[in-house]
């Protein structure tokens, strides 16, 4: 399909120069303008060809990564998506530093530790000082 394409739009810009720029036709100059522009905005990127030699224990890894959106609109979805991720993220990792536990001593026990080490030491015999 895209071969069929690139081949009419090629054809309508050739015969819109000749016609439009030689022979003085307005609307042929019009249509070969219009299809240069729809090439011209329908453009692909080359593909990215790299080559290496691979090392004794190398292997390779093929992926494909998605194309970034081309409409305003689906740019637009993008962003605030990556950003609602990247205030979710900062939020975790923040409550990790400075949550409920922030003011937490090294040397203080939590609930149920307290009461085990209220049992062991009354096993002792020693009395814990508070």
């Amino acid at each position: 399909m895209r071969s069929f394409l690139d081949r009419w739009t090629r054809q309508l810009v050739r015969r819109g120069i000749r016609a439009g720029l030689i022979e003085g036709s307005n609307i042929w100059l019009s249509v070969g303008a219009i299809a240069w522009l729809f090439r011209f905005l329908t453009r692909r990127q080359p593909a990215r060809v790299t080559v290496e030699r691979l090392r004794l224990g190398e292997s390779v890894l093929v992926t494909h990564v998605a194309a970034p959106p081309r409409g305003r609109r689906a740019r637009r979805k993008l962003a605030r998506k990556a950003a609602k991720l990247e205030a979710r993220r900062e939020k975790r990792g923040s409550g990790r530093r400075s949550g409920r536990r922030s003011g937490h001593r090294p040397g203080r026990a939590h609930r149920g530790q307290e009461a085990a080490g209220e049992r062991l030491s009354g096993q002792d015999g020693e009395e814990r000082e508070s």
